[in-house]
């Protein structure tokens, strides 16, 4: 058919024009190897013909030379059917995208029998693992090529269908690349994993009669990691410090890592077990798809001696458990006699309730007493360890013309613990005690009140320690109590008590419940 004058076709540069669309069938697919034809007459009268061939998506580009603006027919055509479009080109004119429908691939190509669909017909499995894991790391898919009706081509109507990725991780391959239908329609390609995790995405695709393409739906499988390996074997609770020397019940997660040799997840379902020197904890675990797993420790009998316990966490890896990309980065190898399993140890601190030294415990309320320096010490009744992760520590000076600095505003992190000498974890581990547990802060003249012209008086200071350890609170006054008896009048805290420290300080410490 002969479509009359349209847009002009654009011009790619200095006297020449170019002549750009897309052939498709009556269903709307692209026409592959569709021949164009560009006839038009050049600047000199002669009749000039130039030829294309439509490519993987139907598309053609091609440049023609003239110099005025000219008529062109483009004809394309494919197995006896053509359509034609006039046009006007012009070196100066924007380009123009043209469209073309060939009365092919239509009905004639959806009669049963001939194919028109593709579709995964089988998967044996949905996931595989790594090579060199120990399990399987081939997967069979297998495809079957429809008719209109649903119902599978026959041997007569055999296509080859190619097998492609839509995406990999490294080293993952399709064999064979290329298979014809059996009588029922199918085909079936291996798709085997590299040495990397990750997901894969399978496409088949084949040709209809008039040769245009067609494919299947991505086909998704996932390779996970190998077996557990040492260098990717971490163990860590969602605390070092809790709270649960004194209360039964309290409960703290222990989150385990698990990665292989290439530092992926391992394989989901990985079994890891624990066990602890202190209370209670959850036997085992099974990784999930990120080679992660988490266990709940509960305060129990028996309790850490010195309030320092350990959770310890076990699997069974490969015969190269130490083997790793990069040995550089697992300096330490598997210790176990047994190269199979992989240990992982770590402390936990149960923590009991809370203690407050304070020195002096008087208060010098003249003026040319100050500043005030004071010690205050920070720490659980029973081991003299840190309390746990989010304990507040707050100090207040009242009176006239007075404030207190330094550590007057503190909220605890976790314990931190390390095994220097190699044999178990103890108290004498801990490495940010002090940090944790000893602080400084002053009494001192308000330099702000300018406007009130009383002389500096401090008539108490309070220190408040609040957190998941328990609560209590010490007030030093101007009368400081000088006996035993009186010393109660220092916390106003119910039930707790106070005890003369040699130093000549004073300790407070919380209630027991």
């Amino acid at each position: 058919m002969t479509v009359g004058l349209g847009c002009d076709l654009g011009g790619g540069g200095s006297g020449d024009a170019t002549v750009a669309g897309q052939v498709l069938n009556a269903a709307s697919d692209p026409v592959v190897g569709a021949q164009v034809v560009i006839q038009f007459t050049d600047d000199a009268g002669e009749q000039v013909e130039e030829t294309a061939t439509t490519d993987s998506t139907g598309r053609f580009n091609e440049r023609i030379d003239i110099g005025d603006p000219t008529e062109v027919v483009i004809t394309v055509s494919k197995k006896g059917v053509d359509a034609q479009q006039t046009r006007q080109a012009s070196p100066d004119a924007g380009a123009s995208d043209l469209s073309f429908t060939l009365e092919i691939g239509g009905e004639e190509n959806r009669e049963p029998g001939r194919p028109t669909d593709i579709v995964l017909q089988d998967q044996s499995a949905s996931s595989i693992r790594v090579q060199e894991s120990g399990g399987t790391s081939i997967a069979r898919l297998t495809f079957q090529v429809v008719d209109s009706t649903g119902k599978a081509i026959e041997a007569d109507q055999a296509v080859d269908v190619d097998f492609r990725f839509g995406q990999r991780p490294e080293g993952a391959s399709l064999t064979p690349s290329t298979v014809e239908t059996n009588g029922q329609g199918q085909a079936t390609v291996n798709v085997s994993s590299g040495k990397e995790a990750g997901v894969i995405q399978v496409v088949a695709q084949t040709e209809r009669p008039d040769e245009t393409t067609f494919q299947s739906k991505p086909v998704g499988l996932s390779i996970h990691g190998g077996l557990p390996n040492k260098c990717h074997f971490s163990l860590a609770p969602e605390r070092t410090n809790f709270p649960g020397f004194e209360n039964p019940g309290v409960t703290t997660p222990v989150q385990v890592f698990v990665g292989d040799k290439y530092g992926n997840p391992v394989v989901p379902g990985t079994s890891v077990s624990f066990s602890t020197n202190a209370g209670l904890i959850g036997g085992s675990v099974q990784t999930d798809d990120q080679g992660q797993g988490s266990v709940t420790l509960t305060s129990a009998n028996p309790l850490p001696l010195d309030g320092v316990a350990t959770v310890q966490a076990s699997t069974v890896g490969t015969d190269d458990v130490n083997t790793i990309v990069d040995p550089d980065n697992c300096p330490d190898p598997a210790e176990t006699g047994n190269e199979n399993t992989i240990v992982e140890t770590i402390p936990v601190v149960f923590s009991g309730r809370p203690e407050v030294k304070v020195d002096p415990m008087k208060i010098e309320p003249s003026p040319t007493d100050l500043p005030q320096t004071y010690e205050l010490t920070v720490q659980d009744v029973q081991n003299k360890n840190p309390l746990a992760p989010g304990t507040s520590i707050q100090v207040t000076a009242e009176g006239t013309n007075v404030k207190a600095v330094g550590s007057t505003a503190v909220t605890l992190g976790d314990t931190a613990l390390k095994d220097e000498n190699g044999d178990g974890y103890g108290k004498e581990d801990i490495q940010n005690r002090e940090d944790l547990t000893l602080f400084t802060f002053r009494v001192v003249k308000d330099v702000e009140g300018k406007d009130n012209p009383e002389p500096p008086e401090v008539r108490a200071v309070t220190i408040t320690v609040d957190g998941p350890n328990g609560s209590v609170e010490t007030v030093l006054t101007q009368s400081s109590p000088k006996t035993n008896s009186s010393l109660q009048s220092l916390t106003p805290t119910q039930g707790a008590t106070v005890h003369r420290a040699a130093s000549g300080g004073v300790v407070v410490r919380a209630p027991q419940e």
